[in-house]
């Protein structure tokens, strides 16, 4: 009997401690969040702006993903994307449905989840910037329904057109005029669910999503670094606030993934130095500066890099740059003046005659040879001897 009664104690202990493991292991794992896929294109189901607005164009984004997944800080350069074909978002139209009386239920709980008053939404929308992205990406949606902003979690597919602060926080779906906020769970906590017409896109890897930082209010972007989205291997460079009219190209396209801690070294031979600077801060490389002397390329201009373009270097290491010099700036002798005596200094070539020619010049050390008087008169009396 107290045999059995040691095994039923044995077997109750063993429960209750493979009970503490489990219950100690499962707070261990990171709680899953359910996160709604939204795919390139397809409609919303309670958008806060029917799509018939045209409000954004969302392209599709050719080749492998643009960075590695993770938490990426919003200032980032090829973090986003763009195209010199169209506008990817009309801000003015969004302004204009939302200053319309009858949307007003809406603006209203558009500027609620952006924190700002319904007065303040025309100044939001002038510092927003649009762009696409260039990797899957986390954030908090929000549709519209019953009179109030229902969100949701949800992971926004590469290619959507989406408007950034200047701290490089997406905070509006342009195709549907949504309000986005920040994903406010660890990027692996992610539990992706694709649903209705959002089914899995072939691009789709877990690995390569991405949640962004905002910038601090410190280190605003003033110019966003933007991949060419039709063209991978180009880059264009965005004013903030504007609508993609004023960029301008890059030399080449900025924001290259690293690869086991390293990047690939850009072009940047034939470029101005500053040009150069831009391109190299964009891979996060440092540029250290030497100088030779040119007579063909002009000063400023790079000459030779190293390490060259196309090696790996470590990430945040430095290229060396060797640039075109000014040429050296020579100043010209005085030109010589006459004594007052109206002799010359030893060393010099005589003034031209009246028949254009000119006297040998003066050895130094000795005195310029007298010129015979040709007659005349000799009021100061130089020559010696009577008139």
């Amino acid at each position: 009997m107290r045999n059995i009664r040691g095994f039923g104690r044995a077997a109750l202990l063993t429960a209750v401690l493979l009970s503490v493991v489990g219950l100690t292991t499962t707070a261990c794992l990171p709680a899953k969040i359910a996160v709604k896929a939204v795919a390139r294109g397809a409609p919303a189901v309670a958008p806060f702006f029917g799509e018939a607005l045209g409000l954004a164009t969302d392209l599709p984004i050719d080749g492998p993903s643009g960075l590695g997944g993770g938490v990426h800080k919003g200032n980032r350069p090829g973090l986003y994307g763009g195209t010199w074909d169209r506008q990817s978002c009309d801000k003015a139209t969004l302004a204009a449905f939302l200053k319309e009386r009858a949307n007003r239920k809406k603006a209203a709980e558009w500027a609620k989840v952006q924190d700002i008053g319904i007065d303040e939404i025309g100044v939001l929308l002038k510092k927003l910037t649009p762009v696409l992205l260039r990797n899957d990406t986390l954030v908090k949606n929000h549709d519209y329904k019953k009179g109030k902003a229902d969100p949701f979690d949800a992971l926004l597919e590469a290619g959507i057109a989406v408007l950034v602060t200047p701290n490089g926080k997406p905070v509006v779906q342009c195709s549907c005029g949504n309000p986005l906020a920040a994903f406010e769970h660890d990027v692996d906590s992610a539990e992706v669910e694709f649903t209705g017409g959002n089914k899995k896109w072939r691009s789709y890897d877990r690995e390569k999503v991405v949640k962004v930082e905002p910038t601090d209010d410190g280190n605003e972007v003033e110019r966003y670094e933007l991949v060419d989205v039709q063209d991978q291997d180009a880059g264009l460079e965005r004013p903030v606030g504007s609508d993609g009219t004023e960029d301008t190209p890059l030399p080449v396209a900025p924001g290259v993934e690293e690869v086991d801690g390293h990047v690939d070294v850009p072009e940047v031979t034939g470029a101005s130095v500053e040009e150069a600077r831009q391109v190299l801060e964009g891979r996060g490389l440092a540029a250290q500066i030497t100088q030779e002397p040119s007579a063909t390329a002009g000063p400023g201009t790079v000459l030779s890099q190293s390490p060259a373009a196309g090696e790996p270097v470590p990430a945040q290491g430095t290229v060396t740059l060797t640039v075109a010099a000014a040429p050296p700036t020579s100043t010209p002798d005085p030109p010589s003046e006459p004594s007052v005596d109206g002799s010359i200094s030893p060393g010099t070539t005589p003034p031209a005659t009246d028949d254009g020619t000119s006297g040998p010049a003066v050895p130094e050390g000795e005195s310029p040879p007298v010129t015979p008087y040709a007659g005349g008169a000799d009021p100061d009396g130089l020559l010696g001897g009577t008139s």
